[in-house]
């Protein structure tokens, strides 16, 4: 009885459903390696792991707080970490600009596998999201934690700009840091950057609003 209710709970887990999302994109790559016989989209494989990262911190944080509070300088280091990575999840919506690179000749196969792909990263960036903001709920007011997962947003726009248009990687912060701020500091007054930061921090706001309203109609629904 007790195996049958793991399995349960082990099929009905979002973490479930997301590898099963992940392995279908890992799928469609290797297909059109097979179809194609190029290795054009096998970056994609790499942008999900990198799109994975941040919820890898989100748990890792989560879990050691079962145990026992953290002291605050490490539960700082855990959300600095989850944000420094948390951008490569929604960046990969920006792969979709690859579908130009063949105007008028787009196979639907290449259109499902981005999107899939982008998707993927999404939902996966989402879902850490969601568990640093319960993080977040049990040392701060309701207020602050919004307050604190809006900033966040808005640097993840800013982040995503960095990683597309000027090419930055999140672990430059540690292998090119002078260099890295530097050209954060010429950034920040682009209106370019500021652009793609905004639209991008109030597309995950409304799209992370939009998750969360329908979770919380279920369980009120019950």
């Amino acid at each position: 009885m007790n195996l049958q209710l793991s399995k349960s709970k082990l099929w009905g887990h979002p973490l479930t459903a997301l590898l099963q999302l992940s392995a279908f994109c890992i799928v469609l790559i290797a297909f059109r390696h097979w179809r194609t016989g190029n290795y054009t989209y096998f970056f994609l494989a790499w942008n999900l792991f990198l799109a994975w990262v941040p919820l890898f911190f989100a748990w890792i944080w989560r879990y050691r707080l079962q145990d026992k509070p953290l002291r605050r300088w490490k539960s700082f280091g855990m959300f600095g970490l989850w944000l420094l990575f948390f951008p490569n999840s929604p960046y990969i919506i920006t792969d979709l600009t690859h579908l130009n690179n063949g105007i008028g000749k787009v196979a639907w196969s290449d259109i499902l596998l981005l999107f899939s792909c982008a998707f993927s990263g999404l939902v996966v960036g989402l879902y850490s999201l969601y568990i640093v903001h319960k993080i977040l709920e049990q040392s701060f007011k309701a207020v602050y934690s919004w307050f604190l997962i809006t900033g966040s947003l808005f640097l993840t726009g800013f982040g995503i700009y960095l990683g597309r248009v000027q090419r930055w990687n999140s672990w430059d912060l540690f292998t090119n840091p002078a260099n890295l701020f530097a050209d954060i500091f010429v950034q920040i007054g682009n209106p370019d950057a500021i652009k793609m930061t905004v639209g991008f921090a109030v597309l995950l706001f409304i799209i992370y609003y939009m998750a969360i309203s329908i979770i919380s109609y279920a369980k009120s629904d019950k």
